[in-house]
């Protein structure tokens, strides 16, 4: 369990804070050097169960961002859908349809597989089809 000025300090450095400024903001530090509120805040940010708390909520927070961006991304998906296949301009449907062709890959060109032969199996392989064309 963390303390009040420990949860403070974690607040602060999850919002974006600098380690110096989320020590300052979350314990009493008006008499102390900079130097020493740097060692401090370092000290404290190693501490196991701050540490622990400001990667749990580091990791929260980037689990909104995500779902955030999933969110907004299927919102576009969804109205590129409603233009491509709707009652609209034609340039406007092909744009949408352009575009939602390109967020599933359709237009990426295949991979073609470079296979090396040298010149006496080239030639074996086509005599084996032209017998086989012949036959």
């Amino acid at each position: 369990m963390l303390t009040a000025k420990q949860m403070k300090f974690v607040e602060e450095i999850s919002e974006g804070g600098s380690q110096s400024n989320a020590y300052r903001k979350a314990y009493d530090a008006s008499k102390m050097a900079s130097k020493t509120v740097w060692e401090e805040s370092s000290r404290l940010r190693k501490h196991l169960k701050v540490a622990a708390r400001i990667i749990k909520l580091e990791a929260e927070k980037d689990a909104r961002r995500r779902m955030q961006a999933l969110s907004r991304e299927d919102r576009v998906l969804q109205e590129l859908e409603k233009i491509a296949f709707g009652d609209g301009p034609v340039t406007g449907k092909l744009k949408a349809i352009e575009l939602l062709g390109k967020h599933i890959e359709l237009f990426t060109p295949k991979e073609v597989p470079e296979v090396e032969m040298c010149e006496e199996e080239i030639r074996t392989e086509i005599q084996r089809r032209l017998e086989v064309f012949l036959d």
